[in-house]
């Protein structure tokens, strides 16, 4: 983490200010998503997200298999709801429009640091589960790794960050 360096495309990218509210949320699981996160986290944190008025941003890497499933439900959500990227090169840009985000644990971590966004990690493998950056004193919600049970905890962790706001901001002070 001392040495890490954000692609280029960052150097010009606006970090966050703290917001007293929650608008949006980026949603990405990295170039693969090989498990389908993407979908599931989506279709977990929907209702909640709807209620509390926050946009969804998902980004999607060029290798996701499900890209078109996704884009065909996708189509019934509301336009001004939901956002769905494939295949960026311009992350740095999303990022800038997003206060939280739910990530899987690989270079998307250093990003969202640079860029002052706190977010609930899900590990996608084994490799990533050693990956020790995305913890508590560095502004993140880790998750042990994907299990039955991950949608119930990123929902309730999402909840927790949107509606205390004095969480919200120890974490994105981190």
């Amino acid at each position: 983490k001392r040495y890490y360096f954000v692609r280029d495309e960052f150097n010009d990218a606006k970090p966050h200010l703290f917001k007293p509210k929650i608008d949006s949320l980026l949603i990405t699981f990295g170039g693969t998503d090989q498990n389908d996160l993407t979908r599931k986290i989506l279709f977990t944190v929907r209702e909640y997200c709807q209620r509390k008025g926050i946009k969804i941003f998902v980004v999607t890497g060029s290798g996701y298999v499900h890209y078109e499933k996704l884009k065909k439900e996708a189509e019934n959500f509301d336009k001004s709801f939901l956002e769905v990227t494939h295949a960026t090169g311009v992350m740095s840009r999303i990022m800038e429009r997003t206060p939280v985000a739910i990530a899987s644990n690989g270079r998307t971590v250093y990003e969202l640091a640079h860029m002052n966004i706190p977010g609930i990690i899900v590990p996608v493998n084994k490799r990533e589960k050693t990956h020790a950056f995305a913890n508590k004193k560095n502004g993140f919600f880790p998750l042990k790794g994907f299990n039955k049970n991950t949608p119930s905890e990123v929902l309730k962790t999402l909840a927790e960050l949107v509606e205390d706001e004095g969480l919200r901001k120890k974490y994105f002070e981190r």
